[in-house]
């Protein structure tokens, strides 16, 4: 065996041990022949091409769609079940910035913008990011997984640009902003890698509009809290418990929870509870208290009702991964016949 052919053999790793019984040797066979005589050298290695087409076979594979394995299928449509929740959320979350966006943009009949001319610039730019997470929501619910794609790609660039500037100019920020991140990364990396060529799309046009929906909800709830669609009350105890419960990322972790129980008490499709297991762990991230560890005085309540959440988010997360494991297909133990 030479040098080269260790080297495919090593890569087709990557692929299910089912997939590689049946068509390893098929697949080292026509790798060796394309690679020609001379490719047998010490510096003989698979060009990044074949890696990366090896590895997008074995996400395929893995992330099963029509026709998989049963047990790939069921990974499969958790994979794509999260990216869809997750972008849903993102959606709500821009729905609710648009409208604080707009408000301090000074977009009220007979009063003043809440910031100053300097601010409006950021504003903007954070309405348009908003926009491109409304879209990408609505393209993948509308069956446009191109489109969905491209924009949820936009869309993590920039945040990933972005938080890389805020850690030049303040470290901490990998503290302060790195967990609110990871919300937008697995959503976004669950949509690249589950809905692939095999992958069955879904369209649900009415699911579009649910995010606006919750965003609408959770506006009302904020008018509630504060004084008159202004500054919320001055912070005291009673009210640092309130706001700890009623913030997007709050009312998530309360839904997600809710849910989970759910799922565990009826018979839920184990795809269902690995999707949200999926989901709820960037939320417990973004729950982290880290920030506003020490704190005291009328910010302990919240820090306290972070740490609550936090815990029950990922306690939560730990029960439905072993659940849903449990209830997957077995793995395929004998080769299938396969497709490239």
């Amino acid at each position: 065996m030479t040098l080269l052919e260790q080297r495919y053999r090593f890569i087709l790793k990557m692929l299910p041990a089912f997939y590689r019984a049946e068509r390893e040797e098929e697949m080292v066979e026509a790798f060796l022949q394309g690679a020609g005589p001379d490719d047998d050298g010490h510096s003989a290695r698979p060009s990044w091409g074949e890696v990366a087409s090896i590895a997008a076979l074995a996400i395929r594979i893995r992330l099963g769609g029509i026709g998989a394995a049963p047990r790939s299928r069921a990974v499969g449509d958790a994979v794509r079940l999260a990216a869809l929740l997750g972008l849903g959320y993102q959606a709500a979350i821009s729905w609710i910035t648009i409208v604080f966006s707009l408000r301090a943009l000074g977009y009220r009949p007979g009063q003043s913008p809440l910031i100053a001319p300097g601010g409006q610039a950021s504003e903007l730019v954070s309405i348009v990011e908003s926009l491109v997470w409304i879209a990408a929501f609505a393209a993948l619910t509308l069956g446009k997984v191109r489109a969905a794609k491209l924009l949820g790609g936009l869309g993590l660039t920039y945040v990933l640009v972005m938080l890389g500037i805020d850690i030049l100019t303040w470290p901490r920020s990998v503290i302060d902003s790195g967990p609110y991140v990871l919300v937008i990364v697995v959503p976004v990396a669950a949509l690249l890698t589950a809905y692939h060529r095999d992958a069955p799309v879904r369209r649900s046009p009415q699911l579009s509009a649910l995010p606006l929906s919750l965003a609408a909800i959770h506006i009302a709830i904020a008018l509630a809290f504060t004084n008159a669609w202004g500054t919320a009350a001055a912070p005291s105890q009673p009210t640092m418990w309130i706001a700890g419960w009623i913030d997007p990322h709050s009312v998530t972790a309360a839904a997600l929870l809710i849910a989970g129980l759910l799922s565990l008490t009826r018979k839920t499709r184990p795809a269902c509870r690995l999707a949200l297991a999926v989901v709820a762990l960037p939320i417990a991230a973004a729950r982290s208290p880290l920030f506003l560890l020490g704190a005291a005085g009328p910010m302990q309540p919240y820090t306290i009702t972070l740490i609550i959440q936090c815990s029950a988010l990922l306690i939560l997360c730990l029960v439905l991964t072993v659940a849903s494991l449990r209830a997957l297909p077995r793995p395929v133990q004998l080769p299938l016949r396969g497709r490239n």
